[in-house]
């Protein structure tokens, strides 16, 4: 997670948008100079996350080169700083092999979901601007005996995705605490819990998930960003130098660990959701499918940046690879302390976004059961108080399950097989259905895909839930 300098994952829109326009001209675009377009463009950049939000101005579309940005920027996530650990779950060779089998794979969905997009917008007269809004036009307009699911598929997909998003923010919480206090034990020779480090995090975000203007969080993920860049810059120059010879490291290692390697797959390109984003601001919508368009390009790079993050971290390290690449890196140097650093100040400034997404659901729900006047007295505690009953559930379920992998591999396998392969092989076999366009090659490919989800899905999230209980 799916895992960014950046990720865009959509604000769940409550209705499908009837009036978004099909098409804006270049010629709007070109008046807007380049701070003007991304605060016009509603996109709030951030590591892991950009949050999609209705805009009131008139529609503004995105060029090419801006739209394979968004995409480079919203796809490489945190996930990457743990491919090394993935790597040594089934070795080196294998471990490449596999990788780009699972990143061609997920490719390959986000390129079927495009064309159901594409179909489904022709087919009921409206714009899709989220994966929500995929989902539920797909059960809306498919198989007459699964139309009446709509509502409910939608519902599921919204809630997973807010989950999805709640765990990231577990997975943050953790590995600023882990990597914290791996540099004060450097520096202090009393060593704390880890838990003293989660309660000090969870009390910096406290205050910072009060912050509900997206233009202020919007600053706060440009930092992030900035940080998270700098950091993976000095990580792959520290990776090339003194490398072994490969013939030192497994080709193959261990069958047993194997979905621990797709569950960190599978979260390293959580981002499946921002595909929908992106295309729904493009200008030339016709050149984002196909194998040579603009989503094919960018996840090409994408795989390149995480393989070679994969493949020489674990190349160096070996057997001492830790859960996170950061763990690696020489803490008495002061260039990779500040690293680390950089990453800790990327992933605290991050949680503002990834909080953005579950709280604007549930607040709403929340907001209903209130009387009006309640709301005019109480409304902006009662907001306050919702935010920290959730912040808390959270850093309670990171001090429950303080394990970073084990995170990673149960989110990786619950919510990325599920997203990024089950469902939109689901969709392409309902819309081409209807379409009268289904085939026997395309039902055998979207069955394939959907059992090997299935598989990563069970087995993924049985062998984390193991590794959770084991060391709790």
């Amino acid at each position: 997670m799916s895992d960014g300098i950046l990720s865009l994952v959509p604000l769940l829109s409550p209705k499908v948008n009837k009036d978004t326009p099909a098409e804006c001209t270049p010629k709007q675009d070109r008046g807007h100079s380049a701070s003007k377009l991304i605060k016009s463009q509603t996109m709030v950049l951030s590591t892991h996350t950009t949050v999609e939000v209705p805009t009131s101005g008139p529609c503004t579309r995105c060029s090419n080169s801006q739209a394979l940005m968004n995409l480079l920027k919203g796809t490489a996530g945190t996930g990457i700083l743990s491919l090394p650990t993935a790597f040594k779950n089934v070795g080196l060779w294998a471990g490449l092999a596999l990788f780009l089998i699972v990143g061609m794979l997920t490719v390959h969905c986000m390129l079927m979901l495009n064309s159901c997009c594409h179909l489904l917008e022709k087919r009921s007269s409206k714009s899709i601007l989220t994966y929500v809004d995929a989902v539920e036009l797909n059960f809306q307009y498919g198989p007459k005996s699964l139309q009446k699911s709509a509502a409910i598929m939608k519902t599921i997909t919204s809630v997973s995705i807010s989950i999805m998003q709640c765990s990231f923010c577990c997975v943050y919480i953790v590995w600023v605490a882990v990597n914290v206090k791996e540099i004060l034990d450097n520096y202090w020779s009393n060593s704390q819990s880890l838990r003293v480090y989660e309660v000090a995090v969870f009390l910096i975000l406290l205050p910072y998930i009060m912050v509900k203007s997206l233009n202020t969080l919007a600053f706060f993920s440009t930092v992030a960003n900035l940080a998270y860049l700098i950091g993976l810059i000095i990580i792959f120059q520290s990776l090339f130098q003194g490398l072994p010879d490969s013939s030192e490291r497994p080709a193959f290692s261990s069958w047993s660990t194997l979905p621990l390697f797709f569950g960190t797959s599978m979260f390293a390109f959580e981002s499946i959701c921002l595909t929908i984003s992106v295309r729904s601001k493009l200008i030339n919508i016709n050149d984002y499918g196909g194998w040579n368009g603009l989503l094919s390009l960018a996840m090409t790079i994408i795989i390149a940046l995480y393989s070679c993050m994969g493949f020489y971290g674990y190349l160096k390290f070996g057997e001492d690879t830790a859960t996170t690449i950061t763990l690696n890196l020489p803490q008495n140097n002061w260039l990779y302390t500040s690293v680390t650093i950089l990453f800790v100040v990327a992933m605290i400034l991050s949680v503002g976004i990834q909080f953005y997404v579950p709280i604007s659901i549930i607040w709403p729900a929340v907001k209903k059961q209130m009387t009006s006047d309640q709301i005019e007295k109480f409304g902006r505690v009662a907001q306050c108080f919702t935010r920290a009953v959730l912040l808390t559930l959270i850093f309670a379920v990171s001090v429950l399950v303080p394990h970073l992998d084990s995170l990673m591999v149960f989110i990786g396998s619950f919510f990325g097989s599920v997203l990024s392969l089950i469902l939109p092989a689901l969709m392409e076999l309902m819309t081409l259905s209807v379409e009268g366009q289904l085939t026997v090659t395309t039902t055998i490919k979207d069955a394939a895909i959907i059992i090997f989800g299935m598989l990563i899905l069970i087995f993924g999230t049985v062998e984390s839930l193991k590794n959770i209980i084991t060391t709790f």
